[in-house]
């Protein structure tokens, strides 16, 4: 809870949960096959879905829920934490990907 860890966005080890939720959806041949469904308050759904995009993430899978605080201006620190977090998993899923099998 952020009671506990504070903000997801705001430490390493918060983002692990990201790592492990990218890593978690490998799709044959390499990549990811997640889609992110963000919900809740308009600052965390804005650093979100600016930071996964801007870390590789298909904007065509992220889609978004707001209930507050929609005019929220993403804070540029979190976005690029969460999209460094994005981009070396997705490094990470591509590079353990199995070898395709030749026919």
């Amino acid at each position: 809870s952020s009671e506990d860890g504070g903000r997801i966005s705001a430490s390493a080890k918060n983002l692990e949960h990201l790592t492990a939720a990218v890593a978690g959806f490998k799709k044959p041949g390499g990549g990811i096959d997640t889609h992110f469904h963000l919900i809740g308050n308009g600052a965390m759904v804005n650093e979100f879905k600016a930071g996964l995009v801007q870390g590789g993430v298909p904007e065509a899978r992220v889609t978004i829920e707001m209930y507050f605080n929609h005019k929220a201006e993403p804070d540029p620190t979190a976005v690029d934490a969460i999209a460094t977090t994005v981009s070396a998993a997705l490094t990470k899923a591509k590079a353990k990907a199995p070898a395709p099998v030749a026919a």
